[in-house]
């Protein structure tokens, strides 16, 4: 993020740059890392209960912030659903994986919230957005296109059909798109830091409001949720404890990249992101020490 922000900063990045960026990680890294990960997983061992406490904690946590949000503040339908994919989408990938090995010793447990969050969650939610585009008018057939055209959707699409199959992806294809899907978190936080300059946020302005919402949504609420999904499961030990720190994630860099693509909810996007990320680390080290203080693990 900050060499994004220097290189805008001192003009190395054009005005236009964090748009080209966004546009390369959209139709090509994202799709890529996408395919990449699911492709390779062994849907025997993710499919289980972290799985369905994953897709139950993301679920209620966007479902539940997207009624109060509508309720108290009124935003616009693309702000709305920008902000429910700030609060409930995990960046389980790129710092859920350190955070993972950090506090619960193996990275292995973001597997399940990843394949959920990059399979099902994010190419809905970038579908969702697509559709909130000014001038866009909404029928079966725009949504049905929305779908079908979104690299997200046929790259996870691509990548179950492989794992389902226990298909080998010839060298060549799985090299390549390892290796491009292994820039998508670098240009994003680039074009993220990049966004940054400029910016300023009201915390009393609606957007501000948003951002304080979203991201209570995502580093309580959700963890809070995969706790309860967890216990409802039967649930407990180590395994309660890290699908319930994995609840807390930092939100996902693609809440950006879906709401710049869009042209709308860029400060919610932007704002959340940032909170997250510095405040996951204490969450996630306050939810351990909470499980040990209760004799949980």
């Amino acid at each position: 993020m900050a060499v994004g922000w220097i290189a805008r900063a001192t003009k190395i990045l054009k005005t236009d740059a964090t748009g080209h960026i966004t546009d390369l990680v959209y139709w090509i890294a994202a799709p890529a890392l996408l395919f990449s990960t699911i492709a390779s997983a062994d849907l025997d061992v993710v499919i289980g209960r972290p799985l369905v406490v994953a897709a139950a904690s993301g679920v209620v946590t966007a479902s539940v912030f997207a009624l109060i949000a509508r309720l108290t503040m009124r935003p616009a339908v693309g702000d709305l659903t920008v902000g429910a994919m700030s609060s409930s989408l995990n960046n389980a990938a790129y710092v859920g994986i350190p955070i993972a090995i950090y506090v619960l010793g193996s990275a292995v447990h973001g597997v399940p919230i990843m394949v959920f969050q990059l399979g099902f969650f994010t190419p809905m939610f970038f579908v969702l957005i697509d559709l909130c585009t000014p001038g866009i008018t909404l029928s079966i057939l725009t949504i049905v296109r929305s779908v079908v055209t979104n690299p997200m959707v046929i790259a996870a699409f691509l990548g179950f059909l492989c794992a389902a199959v226990s298909l080998d992806v010839p060298p060549l294809i799985a090299n390549a798109t390892e290796m491009i899907g292994q820039s998508a978190p670098a240009l994003v936080l680039i074009s993220f830091g990049a966004s940054l300059v400029g910016q300023r946020l009201t915390v009393r302005s609606q957007d501000g409001h948003m951002v304080i919402l979203a991201s209570c949504f995502k580093l309580m609420v959700q963890p809070a949720c995969a706790f309860g999904a967890g216990l409802l499961l039967g649930m407990d030990g180590h395994a309660l404890l890290a699908v319930t720190v994995m609840g807390a994630m930092p939100t996902a860099q693609n809440a950006f990249i879906a709401s710049a693509r869009a042209g709308v909810g860029n400060h919610i996007a932007q704002g959340t992101v940032l909170i997250t990320t510095i405040m996951s680390l204490p969450v996630t080290v306050l939810i351990a020490w909470l499980f040990h203080l209760a004799a949980l693990v």
